[in-house]
C-alpha cells in the first residue's frame, strides 16, 4: 500500500488534523512519515524596513526558521509514543514550488494535506493550494477536513 507519506505542516490548524491523519495512517500500514514546511519568503515590503534597519529582515528570516524548526520538534515529540519516527524537511521560498520541490525530494507515496473550509465555497477551494498540488504533483494525494 503506502510506503512513504508526506504531510504539508505548518501552524494552521488544517495541518495539525492533516498530521494527526498521517501519522494514524503511517502506522496502519507501517510507513514512513515526512512533515514538509515551506517557510514562505518575507513580504516584498521588508525591503522598505530593511532601508531603516537592515538587520530587521535577518532577524524575522531567523525567528520564521526557528519557529517551524520548534514545530518540527513538537510533532516529532508527539509522535514518539506511537512507534512511528517522524521525518522532518524544510525548504524556504514560494509555497507551491517549495511544496513540489519537497514532494520530489521525499518521493511519497501519498500526500496527506489538510483542506481548509472557504466561505466562497467550490469556488474558493478551485485554484487553492489543494487543487494547485493535485494537478501538479505526482503522487497520490489525501485531503484532510
Amino acid at each position: 500500500m503506502f510506503k512513504k507519506v508526506a504531510v504539508a505542516f505548518d501552524e494552521s490548524p488544517e495541518a495539525g488534523r492533516a498530521f494527526r491523519s498521517a501519522l494514524e495512517l503511517a502506522k496502519l500500514t507501517a510507513a514512513q512519515l515526512t512533515i514538509i514546511t515551506v517557510i514562505e519568503n518575507l513580504p516584498a515590503y521588508i525591503g522598505y524596513v530593511s532601508a531603516i534597519a537592515p538587520d530587521v529582515p535577518v532577524l524575522l528570516k531567523n525567528e520564521k526558521q526557528a519557529f517551524y524548526s520548534d514545530l518540527h520538534r513538537k510533532a516529532k515529540q508527539a509522535a514518539e509514543g506511537t512507534g512511528i519516527v517522524v521525518h522532518s524537511k524544510m525548504i524556504e521560498g514560494n509555497e507551491i514550488e517549495g511544496l513540489l520541490q519537497l514532494i520530489d525530494d521525499v518521493s511519497p507515496d501519498l500526500l496527506v494535506i489538510g483542506l481548509r473550509r472557504e466561505p466562497a465555497g467550490l469556488g474558493g477551494f478551485m485554484g487553492g493550494t489543494a487543487h494547485r498540488l493535485a494537478l501538479h504533483t505526482k503522487c497520490n494525494i489525501l485531503g484532510i477536513r
